[in-house]
């Protein structure tokens, strides 16, 4: 890829995409959850990297009085509260969240998995931009003021993902080798200590 050739633009978050954050159904009316078939997600469960199902459902009658929302699949959701801000995720199926979640809709300008990477890239900015005390949090409005650097052609923005997932991908694979070494040398020194002990050595 000729970089030279790129049209680079930067742009505020807000600017490129509709966002919005989720809800959570009184609690205190059992009818909001029991039976519920409506995947409900929380932050908690943004590290999947594509979500297919919830640990919590709500029913209809929760989604309908509250502010809930039901996003579609392909939706990509960011954490905003506590330790897991910046963490990301796709919807893999129709799902609500809670409030400590913002969803980021499909648009004209970016593709949302070239967003996922640039805001994975953000994350430790982000989570600097934190406020509160035990559990800091990041406002919607701290979200759409970040500013996006990308090309203007969509289909460049998908070769450069593509790029950043095969060498990614390089990267898992030298991590298993060097983890499995790990184990290996550990297995060698238990060996040592075993023969010390019984006179093997």
């Amino acid at each position: 890829m000729d970089e030279t050739k790129i049209e680079w633009v930067t742009e505020e978050l807000g600017k490129i995409a509709k966002m919005t954050s989720g809800g959570t159904p009184d609690k205190k009316h059992v009818e909001y959850y029991e039976g519920g078939t409506i995947p409900w997600v929380r932050s908690g469960e943004l590290d999947k990297g594509v979500i297919w199902d919830s640990e919590i459902k709500i029913t209809q009658a929760g989604l309908e009085n509250s502010s809930a929302k039901l996003f579609p699949k392909g939706t990509l959701l960011i954490a905003l509260y506590g330790a897991t801000i910046g963490k990301l995720g796709f919807l893999g199926i129709e799902a609500c969240t809670n409030q400590a979640i913002c969803a980021i809709f499909e648009n004209e300008k970016v593709t949302l998995k070239y967003l996922y990477y640039y805001l994975l890239l953000c994350r430790n900015s982000l989570i600097e931009q934190g406020i509160g005390g035990a559990q800091p949090n990041i406002s919607q409005t701290i979200l759409k003021k970040l500013p996006i650097r990308y090309p203007k052609d969509k289909e460049t923005q998908l070769l450069i993902v593509e790029q950043i997932e095969s060498q990614l991908s390089c990267c898992d694979n030298i991590k298993r080798i060097l983890e499995s070494a790990l184990s290996d040398v550990e297995i060698l020194r238990l060996s040592i200590l075993k023969k010390a002990f019984e006179g093997e050595l």
